[in-house]
């Protein structure tokens, strides 16, 4: 089952806590903290982990924090009042819509925006976070030599991330030579980042200040160059490789921050042939374990890299005890039948994330885990069940069909799940993700045409229009209502790339390459910065063949780029 996806809300909330702000115009900050210390911003701080951590580390500073989710307001504000933190304040709503009211050019010291949804699929464009309007936005509240710090698990949105930042002209990329960054070892890590890092998948970071002068930059990137040659060639005439991997891995343990990286060098060292000093690191790693998916990993290391199921079972007890969810106790319980084979305990720990799961997403993720476990289908039903019970919003109720469909085979029951997606539908997008499924797993065209007229009914901007066109086209093969779609989005089209995703569907759909060129010329004449330019020039030579176009293109992204070297 994919993630369930978040949105802002127009619902009204607030809390009666001192660390809540519900207010409409700028703050006191200074009255809210008693000092004038710099201020903080985390952008969608889900579960908190990120911003209570910098404000233990960092009680010099102030600290807020912007989400839309409440139940994730109130758990913050919850841990914070447990922990006594007197430099935190939480606010609610759309990130948007709130930094203008609440804070002034120049006033933010750091933003933070971690693992924002990446939002994949074109039609839900207008969703995602991170655009060039707020880029440009957080550009202009931050203070000079402030800093921006981005994280994401998805590597094309990452790259769009680069694009609009490096395009923004008050900031500068830190590591411009590499634009995205492997890793940064200087901030915490979020349980959500643990999860993508222990399972070996690549985490894109990004760094970016606002810095005052052409000349500053470019003397910050040369300096980066000679000192990374000057220390590579010193290193490569003074030691072998023998030499240097022990080198390296003295210093990665010297600089591990935590258990997951303790845990990472560890493993390093085994694949290495170095179990006694593994061992060591190993143990390094559970004095410095934070919590239950920390110590769940560690035992899977620990029995399947070094073969100690005694101690695995140790690490699995505590990872028992410091569990704070059911999704840890399903990952706990998956983790002890795949290295102790012990489906007793697996089938308890089960048992307790089926009593007290936090959303249907866990329960979904549970069904699959008792599925795969015992193959015991009565189980799986009921927990899908209660998952129904618990379902409100339209991708509920919709990604819970689309498990249902695929793991039960139960077309009946998806259906009724499916309608009700349909009722607690918000937009033409929500319509549209939905007809895919009438479409593909029940085969209900009727039911599907009905849904793309009420799609086509609620659709407001250019994107909408072309997405539901090109909908038609592959699954009812209706190019003519497609092409008066296609119109619609021609006439609500207003930026660049509006023009450009609509010519490119043109191209891959109806085969019409004079109605495409001439919606790539407008694509050409509203662009206005260089990666506009460069994703223009692929399109002319991907669907048009025009090398003399795209080339002329291409010089104008050149012309424009801060990075040339990018």
């Amino acid at each position: 089952m994919s993630l369930l996806t978040a949105r802002p809300s127009s619902a009204a909330f607030a809390v009666e806590d001192p660390c809540f702000l519900d207010v409409d115009e700028h703050p006191d900050w200074q009255g809210q903290f008693g000092n004038s210390q710099p201020i903080k911003l985390e952008i969608g701080f889900g579960m908190g982990d990120f911003l209570i951590e910098m404000a233990k580390r960092e009680p010099q500073s102030n600290f807020v924090g912007i989400d839309f989710s409440q139940d994730g307001v109130r758990k913050l504000l919850a841990r914070i009042n447990n922990l006594h933190l007197n430099n935190v304040r939480v606010v609610y709503g759309d990130v948007r819509e709130k930094i203008p009211l609440l804070f002034h050019y120049d006033e933010l010291n750091t933003v933070y925006i971690n693992f924002p949804d990446p939002w994949p699929r074109k039609r839900h464009f207008k969703r995602r976070l991170v655009k060039p309007g707020l880029v440009n936005l957080i550009a202009r509240k931050l203070a000079p030599e402030g800093h921006v710090y981005l994280a994401t698990d998805s590597g094309p949105y990452a790259r769009e991330m680069l694009e609009y930042f490096n395009a923004e002209p008050l900031l500068q990329n830190k590591n411009p030579e590499l634009g995205v960054l492997e890793n940064r070892d200087y901030l915490p890590k979020t349980k959500y980042e643990k999860s993508f890092i222990y399972a070996g998948d690549q985490i894109h970071y990004l760094e970016y200040s606002r810095l005052a002068s052409k000349g500053q930059i470019e003397k910050e990137v040369s300096s980066v160059k000679e000192e990374t040659c000057g220390l590579k060639g010193a290193e490569e005439e003074t030691i072998s490789n023998d030499e240097r991997l022990i080198k390296k891995f003295q210093d990665d343990e010297a600089k591990a921050k935590d258990a997951c990286d303790l845990k990472q060098i560890g493993d390093n060292l085994v694949y290495a042939g170095d179990r006694q000093w593994a061992e060591k690191v190993y143990k390094k790693a559970e004095d410095s374990a934070e919590d239950s998916l920390d110590l769940n990993w560690l035992a899977y290391s620990v029995s399947e890299a070094l073969g100690d199921k005694d101690w695995a079972k140790k690490l699995y007890n505590q990872a028992e005890d410091r569990a704070e969810s059911s999704l840890d106790l399903n990952w706990l319980a998956f983790s002890i039948t795949e290295t102790l084979g012990d489906k007793e305990w697996a089938k308890k720990l089960y048992k307790k994330a089926e009593s007290d799961p936090q959303n249907i997403r866990e329960l979904c993720d549970l069904a699959d885990s008792i599925s795969e476990t015992f193959a015991d289908k009565v189980w799986q039903t009921q927990v899908y069940k209660k998952a129904e019970g618990m379902a409100k919003g339209h991708s509920e109720f919709y990604e819970l069909a689309d498990s249902i469909y695929a793991k039960l085979g139960d077309e009946e029951w998806a259906r009724e799940l499916y309608k009700k997606a349909e009722d607690t539908a918000e937009d033409s997008s929500d319509l549209h993700s939905l007809v895919e499924s009438l479409c593909v797993k029940l085969g209900d065209q009727e039911w599907a045409r009905k849904v793309y007229l009420k799609a086509a009914s609620l659709a407001q901007d250019s994107n909408d229009f072309f997405g539901l066109a090109d909908s038609l086209c592959e699954k009812l093969r209706d190019q003519e209502w497609a092409r008066k779609l296609y119109e619609r989005a021609e006439e609500k089209a207003v930026e660049s790339f509006e023009f450009r995703w609509l010519a490119d569907s043109l191209c891959e759909k109806l085969d019409d390459k004079e109605w495409a060129k001439k919606l790539y010329e407008k694509a050409e004449d509203k662009a206005q910065v260089y990666y506009e330019f460069l994703w223009l020039a692929k399109s002319l030579n991907e669907n048009l063949a025009d090398e003399k176009w795209a080339n002329e293109v291409n010089q104008k992204a050149k012309n424009l780029s801060p990075y040339p070297q990018l």
